[in-house]
């Protein structure tokens, strides 16, 4: 018997038996399906589902006979139904909102990293902390722009980000602030500290030991520093023509107009070692005020050190102010060759002014001298027209008593020849221009006799 009549079963009993036949069910590929991934059930609460089609069409016969109840049971299965799918698309919705969230996070995180470690590193290297120690020349002329030097410093090592570099520069305003030479720089140095290294004057190891002579004046002290290579003269010349407060003795002197330079007089003699600039020597317009602000700090620290209490106190006992006292003893310093000789020259002035009806002025040649050779040589022929009163201040054949400031620097010598002069009865004296010595009198008669002696007849007045 073949397959497909093995199915087959002939009932004997049935007329149709001939005509009929059984098949055994037969599962196809839908029923297969479903077997093999059956649906999920839900109990009626979670997903009551459709009512069956019977219920819909027992319904619409029996229309007639629905009851309220029953009505309002299917319109509650209905919305719990809806319900049920709402739900099942807020969950979705919410998964697709969480991931696109975490999406978002992801992509704040790296772009943040990034940042985070773009800052880092741009920090280590505007700070100069935590790099490798690397040291580098870098040479600088006229031709050289900050894209030049910026990756000059790339190149070799001592920054990492010349663009950061610029923009630093650039807020700066340091552009056009470069200094012509070549410097030594490392990686641990901050950009502040790479421009201040290549953007100021280079001062060399060497050091030079300066003597300031009792007696020199203001000028004379300036050119001295800029032939040695300390700082031009110019630059120092203008830090003396300003009155400020740091020290103690400062705060006893008043600003004078008539003054050429305030602090004359208060550049201490002494013996001073300073750091020396070698582009000085090719570069005669180097802006070294730094520099002869700190030197001037120097002598101004030496006054201070050495006019002790003892003498603020004569001074006061004397009846004199700081300012005419250093003017007293900047002229004897200039008239006198000896501490004797100061005492004595000292005693003269203090004379004149005792009896200042009879000798109201102190008529010192080198006062006259100073004006000449030490203010209108730092002036124009409009300044010297203008300034006839500052030379009569300074003038004692002009003015009476002591004149406006000091015509030099003295020493202690001096300063104590004011403060403890030798009690004499001169009004006069003169100096001999060949042998320096001086020569003392009371009287005017005894003077010219003097005067004699010395070679100076033309100084006798008629």
């Amino acid at each position: 018997m073949d397959k497909e009549n093995e199915n087959m079963i002939f009932d004997d009993n049935d007329e149709n038996a001939a005509d009929t036949v059984q098949m055994e069910p037969v599962t196809d590929s839908a029923d297969s399906y479903a077997q093999e991934y059956p649906e999920e059930e839900y109990s009626e609460e979670e997903y009551p589902g459709e009512p069956e089609q019977e219920e819909y069409a027992e319904a619409d016969e029996q229309e007639d006979e629905v009851t309220e109840e029953e009505y309002q049971d299917y319109l509650r299965r209905k919305r719990q139904r809806n319900e049920s799918i709402k739900k099942k698309n807020r969950h979705r919705r919410t998964f697709t909102h969480i991931f696109a969230g975490i999406l978002l996070s992801v992509f704040i995180i790296s772009v943040s990293s990034f940042l985070a470690v773009y800052i880092i590193k741009t920090a280590f290297d505007f700070t100069g902390i935590g790099k490798t120690y690397c040291q580098a020349q870098i040479y600088i002329d006229e031709d050289s722009s900050v894209d030049d030097i910026a990756m000059q410093l790339a190149n070799q090592g001592v920054i990492t980000m010349p663009e950061i570099f610029k923009m630093y520069v650039s807020m700066s305003d340091k552009e056009n602030d470069f200094i012509n030479g070549t410097f030594t720089v490392d990686s641990t140095m901050s950009y502040s500290t790479l421009l201040m290294k290549m953007q100021t004057v280079t001062i060399a190891n060497q050091v030079t030991e300066i003597t300031i002579i009792e007696g020199m004046t203001a000028d004379e002290i300036a050119q001295l520093l800029e032939d040695n290579l300390v700082c031009r003269a110019e630059d120092f010349l203008a830090q003396c023509k300003k009155l400020e407060d740091t020290y103690k003795f400062q705060k006893r002197l008043e600003n004078e107009p008539l003054k050429f330079y305030q602090m004359e007089g208060y550049l201490f003699p002494n013996k001073y070692e300073f750091y020396t600039i070698p582009e000085l020597e090719d570069n005669k317009e180097l802006d070294t005020s730094e520099n002869a602000a700190d030197v001037i700090d120097r002598m101004f620290e030496s006054f201070n050190e050495n006019l002790e209490g003892r003498y603020y106190n004569r001074m006061t006992a004397m009846g004199l102010t700081l300012d005419e006292t250093i003017t007293l003893a900047s002229i004897v310093q200039k008239e006198a060759d000896s501490v004797e000789n100061m005492k004595n020259v000292a005693s003269v002035f203090y004379n004149r002014m005792a009896a200042s009806e009879s000798f109201p002025k102190f008529e010192s040649d080198v006062t006259v001298l100073y004006v000449d050779e030490h203010i209108k040589p730092h002036m124009s022929k409009s300044e010297i027209s203008a300034n006839s009163k500052m030379f009569d201040a300074y003038n004692t054949y002009e003015c009476d008593g002591i004149p406006v400031g000091p015509v030099c620097n003295p020493g202690m010598d001096a300063i104590k020849a004011v403060l403890y002069p030798n009690d004499t009865a001169y009004y006069y004296f003169c100096a001999d221009p060949e042998t320096t010595e001086m020569y003392f009198a009371e009287t005017i008669e005894e003077h010219e006799q003097n005067l004699i002696a010395c070679g100076l007849e033309d100084a006798i007045a008629e």
